[in-house]
């Protein structure tokens, strides 16, 4: 029997690497803290270790909990060294990472059905694979297409916080 309402529960369970690293910088702070007011170096040297972790992973940790979709949408995704690929019951497809010359983020309040955003890969060939944020494996989207240089997950996080359709460029490939 839990004491916690199942919304809070979910909640919870969605924040919980951000609540990780929250409470690993909270240590690193104490320690940083008890270091420097009895001038002991390890503490110090540990504490400032902690707080350098803790708040980059804390960073990277919110970043992706504002990319998560709210509520599951349809189909899923399974990548497979470099290769993305989508399988759902209105279309699919798959695009390999190299070939990838733009990241979009794709706002459509009422046509995508489960999630009103969808990341739109583009390939070089022109080809477009679209997946709705709430499709099953859609996370791993993430630390997928981190390798890319320069994207921009920052500006992917705005386009889902707001309500209004349109598109938010993640990533461009230079040239």
């Amino acid at each position: 029997m839990s004491f916690l309402r199942p919304e809070l529960t979910d909640r919870l369970w969605r924040w919980r690497e951000a609540l990780a690293w929250a409470a690993v910088l909270a240590v690193g702070i104490w320690l940083l803290w008890q270091g420097y007011s009895r001038f002991a170096p390890l503490p110090f040297a540990l504490g400032l270790l902690m707080v350098a972790i803790g708040g980059g992973l804390l960073r990277g940790a919110m970043r992706r909990v504002r990319l998560l979709a709210r509520s599951p949408g349809e189909g899923m995704v399974l990548i497979d060294e470099g290769r993305i690929a989508y399988l759902g019951p209105r279309g699919g497809g798959f695009v390999d990472l190299p070939a990838i010359v733009r990241v979009e983020i794709v706002t459509r309040p009422h046509l995508l059905p489960g999630s009103a955003h969808a990341w739109v890969l583009t390939a070089e060939d022109g080809t477009r694979l679209t997946v709705p944020l709430g499709a099953e494996g859609a996370e791993a989207l993430l630390d997928a297409l981190s390798p890319l240089p320069g994207i921009d997950f920052d500006a992917g996080a705005a386009a889902v916080s707001t309500r209004r359709p349109g598109r938010a460029t993640v990533w461009r490939k230079a040239g």
